[in-house]
């Protein structure tokens, strides 16, 4: 596993260049976005991040879960993925980094982030991780996608092409490499389903992290 990828900067400026070509990877993350989706269990009238909202896509889908009572901020580095989000959702939007997040302490009943920590440092990652087991409430869900490594023949191939290509040019791939992170997640105390689903070859994993305590139903 590649300890270090590209910069923050660098991250920046791939993302605001890729605009809505960015919604193309649908046809290999589509699958696994949605599965995630429907495993946060998001229900009206509850508070939702959203780190890292691409396109917006998502964001607006996420929107309509909690309905009109409920909340859904998101944050994002790229200026050109919030921009496009605000095009597809009227919700709270802010440009930061997942490591330092700008909320409280369980200020959320849920936190969606997909296909973002396979683009950070190793070394960053369990620091997103606390930040985000840190705004979310007891018994709250965290749910994550990311590339990961192969489970079968096809998807071992895909990932060792993947691999060659980033250790040429990572900027070539927005950064992105294959993680398991199920254990990285359990390290914050919550605890943690994984699966991993096939589109076109591409592994994905879906990892579903719930805190512990008991919710408090009455914010939700």
């Amino acid at each position: 596993m590649y300890r270090n990828t590209i910069s923050r900067r660098d991250a920046r400026r791939i993302y605001d260049r890729l605009g809505t070509r960015l919604d193309r990877a649908d046809r290999f993350e589509g699958q696994a976005r949605a599965l995630a989706l429907d495993l946060l269990q998001a229900t009206p009238g509850q508070h939702v991040l959203h780190v890292g909202v691409g396109t917006g896509a998502t964001h607006a889908a996420l929107q309509r879960c909690v309905g009109p009572t409920g909340l859904v901020a998101g944050c994002d580095l790229a200026y050109g993925m919030l921009n496009l989000t605000r095009r597809r959702a009227d919700t709270p939007l802010c440009q930061g980094d997942a490591a330092w997040l700008p909320f409280g302490a369980q200020c959320f009943d849920r936190l969606f982030s997909s296909y973002v920590l396979d683009l950070l440092p190793l070394d960053d990652i369990p620091l997103v991780l606390a930040e985000f087991r840190r705004v979310v409430r007891p018994a709250g869900r965290i749910v994550l996608v990311s590339l990961t490594e192969g489970i079968d023949l096809p998807s071992r191939l895909f990932v060792a092409g993947w691999k060659l290509i980033y250790r040429l040019d990572p900027q070539r791939l927005g950064g992105c490499r294959p993680l398991q992170l199920s254990r990285l997640l359990g390290n914050t105390g919550c605890t943690v389903e994984r699966c991993v689903v096939l589109q076109h070859g591409f592994p994905s994993e879906v990892l579903v992290g719930v805190a512990p305590g008991t919710a408090n139903t009455s914010t939700t």
